[in-house]
């Protein structure tokens, strides 16, 4: 199957319309004069392998950016994956290669240029994550990856975050890794990677005593009003980086590994960090 126009990049997933990928990397696009343009897609994982096959025969499709909740359903699509991608078992950002769909996933570089940019180092911190989901896994992966003392994962699915850990513990270098908070451990670093902030009346993932001993708040979740634990973190004024910020952290990682032969996250942000030497 053939269309009409220059190449495009999906972004898949749904909620969709709230999301800002597509804008910016379009801007990126345009800024340069390069051709691909990024369409959204509101698709779930039951409509996932129909939309695959039909992109697998639209030779006008070159990549896929992956949103919630696809980020483990499309690993299952893949023909190679990076070996971040191989331990953490999500990806957010596929290439297609000749046919070959190559998956990477740069949710836990986003996350980590988000912390750099408001002046926040990971290296000897203690990080409570709450959620082992497709941006949790790969964000702790990145947590441990900067020589973070300690990580503890909190998930409302009993043995998800144990069963992950068990994999990280191949990576981990000295870092203490925990299936649950230690009640009585100050966490320097909070990180909310579910979706609890979404909705209008969610809880926070986080109790106030739990915040008011944090020295910084990581909220993934964008949203059109503050949260629970956006107002919790404003009251007891704690450091707050937003979803915002990792998300404009990820663009220029999307474009490079989209439009070039990068083999892997490393090698992308080490070409990024060449080109902004410059």
């Amino acid at each position: 199957m053939r269309r009409s126009g220059g190449p495009r990049i999906e972004m898949i997933g749904t909620p969709i319309a709230h999301v800002r990928t597509p804008d910016l990397l379009n801007g990126l696009f345009q800024r340069d004069g390069e051709a691909p343009r990024v369409v959204k897609k509101r698709l779930g994982p039951a409509a996932l392998g129909d939309h695959v096959r039909a992109l697998r025969q639209d030779r006008g499709v070159i990549g896929l950016v992956v949103t919630t909740p696809l980020k483990t359903a499309i690993c299952d699509h893949l023909d190679r994956r990076t070996k971040l991608v191989a331990l953490v078992g999500t990806a957010n950002c596929v290439r297609f290669d000749e046919g070959a769909w190559i998956g990477a996933n740069f949710d836990g570089l986003g996350f980590e240029a988000a912390l750099t940019e408001a002046g926040v180092s990971l290296a000897g911190k203690h990080v409570l994550l709450a959620g082992c989901g497709g941006a949790g896994k790969a964000i702790a992966a990145r947590v441990v990856g900067a020589q973070a003392a300690a990580l503890a994962i909190e998930d409302n699915e009993a043995g998800k975050a144990a069963g992950f850990l068990r994999r990280l513990r191949r990576i981990a270098k000295g870092c203490e890794l925990s299936a649950c908070a230690d009640e009585g451990q100050g966490y320097q670093i909070l990180v909310n990677a579910t979706t609890l902030g979404m909705r209008q009346g969610d809880a926070s993932p986080f109790a106030p005593e739990t915040v008011a001993r944090s020295e910084t708040v990581v909220d993934i979740v964008i949203a059109d009003s503050p949260s629970c634990l956006q107002r919790d973190v404003r009251k007891l004024r704690k450091r707050f980086i937003g979803g915002t910020a990792m998300v404009q952290g990820q663009v220029e990682l999307f474009r490079r590994f989209l439009t070039t032969a990068a083999a892997s996250e490393t090698a992308v942000a080490r070409a990024v960090e060449r080109s902004q030497r410059r």
